[in-house]
């Protein structure tokens, strides 16, 4: 349809409790709760926008999407997904508030008419909203932590610890895997694969770091890598170096940087 706009919004459910959010003064329907999303932008598929939105308006990331129908408002096509894993803490970011809400409280809000015809149709009466994660959540959050920049377990990382992460389709690459240490210049992150032969340093065990904190220690032929350099001063590989991963703050830690 001719000038038809199309937007996306995301139907979470957890313990029987729906997740939504209250638009911000100024724009359309402002004040009223609606299910998160907005509109998808060139070039972006609809799971794409979706993402891209949630991120941006509850600083949340969102995966296992299934399509769930869709609602007309005007010149303005809804699409709505449920969401089989939510990673982090929604908060309100680029939106007024949350509001985690059983039934009988999400039927007493303000709405704009498509979602309310949306929360109609997930309203089970007495037996309220069905959770909308699964037996497969785990392993969608898993993917999930490896699609986004930020380094688990980096909130704790002190010296003597390795802090071990694979990511996908970040820095050009389909996969990475990647060592996270404190060195005496602040934290590091290489790319965790031998120069001598391309396999990960922790492919025995997870004892890459030596006793005093100076090295890298590849478990696979003993070679040592200086730190804070990541250059081999022992080894078959002596004179290589691990490739480094540019790192930035992020949330109490550390994630990889977009450079």
């Amino acid at each position: 349809m001719s000038g038809t706009v199309l937007v996306v919004a995301g139907v979470f459910v957890r313990d029987g409790r729906l997740l939504l959010a209250q638009r911000p003064p100024g724009g359309g329907y402002p004040g009223l709760w609606e299910f998160p999303g907005g509109k998808v932008h060139a070039g972006e598929t609809p799971e794409e926008a979706l993402v891209r939105e949630w991120q941006e308006e509850l600083d949340a990331t969102l995966a296992g999407l299934r399509p769930d129908g869709f609602a007309r408002d005007g010149n303005v096509t809804l699409l709505f997904f449920r969401v089989g894993a939510l990673l982090g803490e929604p908060r309100p970011k680029g939106c007024a508030a949350v509001r985690w809400c059983r039934a009988p409280e999400a039927r007493l809000l303000a709405m704009p008419p498509a979602d309310l015809e949306t929360l109609a149709r997930l309203d089970r009466g007495m037996e309220g909203f069905a959770d909308t994660e699964g037996p497969g959540t785990p392993a969608l959050l898993e993917s999930a932590r490896e699609r986004t920049a930020f380094i688990p377990g980096s909130e704790g990382l002190a010296p003597g610890i390795a802090v071990t992460f694979r990511k996908q389709r970040l820095t050009g690459r389909p996969g990475l895997d990647g060592i996270l240490v404190d060195t005496p210049s602040g934290p590091r992150a290489f790319e965790n694969l031998c120069p001598h032969v391309p396999i990960t340093l922790d492919r025995m065990h997870d004892g890459i770091v030596s006793a005093d904190g100076r090295h890298l220690v590849c478990q696979n032929h003993g070679a040592l890598f200086v730190l804070p350099s990541g250059r081999c001063v022992s080894g078959p590989c002596e004179g290589d170096s691990l490739r480094e991963i540019p790192i930035e703050p992020s949330g109490g830690g550390w994630a990889v940087a977009h450079r």
